[in-house]
């Protein structure tokens, strides 16, 4: 059985930012908009760290689940022509 043709790419950077912009736990988060992954890997890292009460536990832990969402979306379906 064969599986889907994942050489076939299509989206970008941008469409990733969109993306992460209308997830409620990301939207706020610096490396959104422009994307940059680096960045908002450190500030989902920053809330996970600077969480004091529970609802913010809870949100920075729906922000790593979102974060790794998008990451495994970009390795299957961003182009990278760098």
């Amino acid at each position: 059985m064969s599986g889907p043709d994942f050489k076939k790419r299509v989206l970008s950077d941008e469409d990733l930012s969109l993306i992460a912009s209308d997830v409620p736990a990301l939207a706020d988060l610096r490396g959104v908009r422009p994307w940059n992954r680096d960045k908002l890997w450190a500030a989902v890292l920053d809330a996970i760290i600077e969480a004091r009460t529970k609802s913010e536990r809870a949100a920075a832990q729906q922000a790593l689940g979102a974060i790794q969402v998008l990451d495994a979306i970009d390795r299957l379906f961003v182009r990278h022509d760098r």
